[in-house]
């Protein structure tokens, strides 16, 4: 709940007050310069308009109003609360949702979520009897269409299904593209100092002993590789911003793979810099001089 209340016990079970709760785009809609508490909204046609969907939450419901209601009542706004989203992949504005209590908005199916303070696990079987038992107790004649877990709920649904496979296969190929970088990246800088072998030796026959020698070799890498990273940093950043979207259970910039990569590329880049260079450096310097 933002502003406002949600429906009493009394509200919800029996005819009374007209009320009704809205979410925070209608009220931005309907008034956008004042504060939609304590206004009165009334159905200006038949029909329910478009957007106006909503669930079993604090005790309410969407459901149509009897054809008299829409024409004459108006309803009195008592509480506001989040835009509830409804599709996986909606990128529209939503139209915004009413919510009447189930007394005045009866629908012949109802879906509630019944959130537990503790559950032990495992107990899945006995909770769902519970439930059983709770709903006969209130009515033996109301059927139970389905009853399952939340995460039950989510493993069924295809959509988060699809998102979950691409979650999937893009760790996949980032983890085969971050080993790829790895190797790439651990061979050229292999490479690069391996050609300065006949430089160091001519350090070294110049005076230059191998500790200083390696401490240069390795502060030029160290510069370069936190180049690197900082403009890995600020590119791979805008690539989560764009991709932010799509992301399942993944934020923009999520710290793990923001810390790992980066902290194995530095691996990769000091390793492959420090062997050849300390190979380099206990090299006799005429050795290294005549180094091909």
């Amino acid at each position: 709940m933002l502003r406002g209340r949600a429906f009493t016990e009394a509200e919800a079970t029996q005819p009374g007050p007209r009320v009704a709760i809205i979410d925070e785009p209608l009220a931005k809609k309907l008034w956008p310069d004042g504060d939609a508490l304590g206004q009165r909204v009334q159905y200006a046609a038949e029909n329910t308009p478009s957007g106006q969907r909503g669930g079993g939450a604090a005790g309410g419901t969407s459901a149509e109003l009897s054809k008299e209601e829409k024409q004459d009542e108006t309803i009195e706004i008592v509480g506001i609360v989040p835009v509830t989203r409804h599709d996986l992949f909606a990128n529209e504005e939503p139209d915004g949702s009413i919510y009447l209590p189930f007394a005045r908005g009866f629908q012949s199916d109802v879906s509630f979520f019944v959130r537990f303070r503790s559950l032990a696990p495992g107990s899945e079987a006995s909770t769902a009897d519970l439930l059983r038992r709770t709903v006969r107790d209130v009515d033996p004649a109301i059927p139970i269409i389905s009853l399952q877990t939340f995460a039950q709920y989510l493993d069924s649904n295809l959509d988060l299904w699809l998102v979950r496979a691409g979650a999937g296969l893009f760790s996949i190929f980032g983890g085969l593209a971050l080993g790829l970088a790895v190797v790439g990246l651990y061979g050229v800088k292999a490479y690069s100092v391996a050609r300065r072998t006949r430089e160091i030796g001519i350090r070294m026959a110049l005076g230059a002993g191998p500790a200083a020698v390696l401490r240069l070799i390795m502060g030029e890498s160290a510069m370069m590789l936190l180049s690197g990273i900082a403009l890995g940093f600020v590119l791979a950043a805008a690539t989560g911003k764009i991709l932010s979207g799509i992301l399942y259970e993944v934020c923009a910039l999520d710290p793990i793979a923001f810390t790992a990569a980066p902290l194995l590329l530095a691996i990769a880049a000091l390793v492959a810099t420090w062997l050849p260079a300390r190979r380099a450096a206990a090299l006799n310097p005429v050795e290294a001089l005549r180094y091909e």
